[in-house]
């Protein structure tokens, strides 16, 4: 299996914030990685968040960012908003 690795930077993780899924490009052509709200949690508690499709695995995790930025892109987000308050 072919592992790849996705590092999200503050505009990267406000796209995603925004939209809910990563574009990412694969041997299987362009797909869209689907991330969970538990997802999001597992990113901002600085954990490596792993999807696996057919023959690749991606890891995807976020740069270091502070909390509290990642905590207010999070309140502005139309798809995660309602983590704030569990974060």
């Amino acid at each position: 299996m072919k592992e790849r690795r996705i590092i999200l930077d503050e505009f990267s993780f406000t796209n995603l914030c925004k939209f809910g899924f990563i574009k990412h490009i694969s041997t299987l052509g362009t797909i869209d990685l689907h991330i969970t709200k538990k997802d999001i949690i597992d990113l901002y508690n600085d954990q490596i968040v792993i999807k696996e499709f057919s023959d690749e695995v991606v890891k995807v995790l976020l740069t270091d960012l502070d909390k509290v930025l990642v905590k207010e892109i999070i309140r502005r987000s139309p798809v995660f908003s309602e983590l704030y308050y569990q974060l």
